[in-house]
């Protein structure tokens, strides 16, 4: 087909060639975001790696900005507000399945820290992931926790962690009593609270395992390939439906000649 022939056809089908048009730019702007969305991962690890070959920074020492201390190891010493703690639910293991029990959803356990030596000044930290019970679901399996001084150490992460929520939280309890929810908003649990924090998250790593939570981290460079996967569909969708467009075009072409 050539091309005084198509043009012929796009005369002929103005809808069809813009509803092509259209199928082919978005497939291939799709594509596009996908393969952004990989390289911002790939950068993303090896920003987290490199920053956790520096040496820890102390949480007690100062007030430390998002900026200075994102994805840098920390340690935090102080002592644990349990009963403020909350569940985020729907949270996938780090490694996407549990492999004791190859369970993939579950909650991760949030926890304030109140540091050493400052009075008022709070720090939470992602203890860990725990499967979440099916059958029962505002069921936790039971946390020890120390209600003496603790060190924690950790990678510093700028949130919770975030799930798509299409509605106003409401508000639930897990059976010990700690809330559930769906998000974790640090500007919320400040003024909740009335109390001054650190506007981020530390991931725990270093806790013993008889504490009962799953502290790895999450592996992000996992869905660099699933990105690559989406972005071949895309493309893939964006040739087909311009061949379907060529093709449908020359049958008519042919027809009409007979």
């Amino acid at each position: 087909m050539n091309l005084a022939a198509m043009v012929q056809d796009i005369k002929k089908r103005p809808t069809a060639f813009i509803t092509m048009l259209f199928l082919v730019i978005l497939g291939v702007e799709l594509g596009l975001w996908q393969l952004r969305r990989a390289e911002y991962k790939i950068q993303k690890v090896q920003e987290i790696q490199s920053k956790t070959q520096l040496p820890f920074l102390l949480a007690n020492e100062k007030e430390w900005i998002v900026d200075e201390a994102l994805y840098h190891r920390m340690q935090a010493s102080g002592y644990w507000l349990a009963k403020q703690g909350v569940w985020l639910e729907n949270r996938t293991h780090p490694l996407g399945k549990d492999p004791k029990t190859g369970i993939t959803t579950g909650f991760n356990l949030l926890m304030p820290l109140r540091l050493e030596g400052k009075q008022n000044n709070i720090l939470w930290v992602n203890r860990g992931w725990v499967p979440r019970n099916f059958n029962e679901l505002n069921v936790v399996p039971t946390i020890i926790t120390s209600s003496e001084k603790v060190t924690v150490e950790g990678v510093v992460f700028p949130d919770g962690g975030k799930t798509l929520q299409l509605s106003h939280q409401t508000e639930s309890f897990a059976s010990d009593g700690l809330r559930i929810q769906e998000n974790l908003k640090l500007d919320e649990e400040e003024q909740l609270h009335q109390w001054h924090q650190l506007h981020f998250v530390l991931r725990q790593t270093n806790s013993p395992i008889t504490e009962g939570l799953d502290q790895l981290l999450p592996a992000i460079e996992k869905g660099v390939n699933t990105h690559y996967g989406y972005a071949f569909q895309w493309f893939a969708l964006a040739v087909m439906t311009f061949l379907f467009w060529v093709i449908t075009a020359y049958r008519k072409k042919s027809q009409s000649l007979r």
